[in-house]
């Protein structure tokens, strides 16, 4: 074997091949002449492969919950933070429910919507001392 990758690949024809060669044509193969697969492959053995841990790039992982995107666009406009607020506590309950993903959105917008009502209800005390001590 020589250290190519390249050098370790076959290909395999497909089973609607008119003529596939035998196994006595291709001394390099274990694999039956007529094989399923359609695709080049490589001569390691995949079931022990690293690769086998990494989860699939197909898009196949949970959905984002669209709740706490709004929750955390609005929470984050200022003016809606209340709104945003609520609705990031709602969609925190609706993802650990349906175990969706998106849950830092959420907690984003629930921290958000608290500092907002923070600096409103700091500005309202100063407002008041300013009107009525002052």
């Amino acid at each position: 074997m020589s250290d190519d990758p390249a050098s370790d690949t076959r290909v395999v024809d497909s089973p609607g091949a008119v003529s596939a060669p035998g196994v006595a044509d291709r001394p390099d193969t274990d694999a039956p002449a007529a094989s399923p697969a359609t695709q080049a492959y490589s001569a390691v053995d995949p079931t022990k492969s690293s690769e086998d841990s990494v989860a699939p790039q197909s898009g196949a992982g949970p959905r984002v919950n669209r709740m706490a995107l709004w929750a955390l666009a609005l929470s984050i406009l200022g003016i809606t933070f209340i709104v945003g607020l609520v609705l990031g506590y709602r969609a925190r309950t609706q993802i650990r429910q349906r175990r969706e993903a998106g849950l830092p959105f959420a907690t984003a917008a629930i921290w958000v919507g608290w500092a907002y009502l923070g600096v409103f209800v700091f500005g309202l005390v100063v407002y008041g001392w300013i009107l009525f001590v002052a």
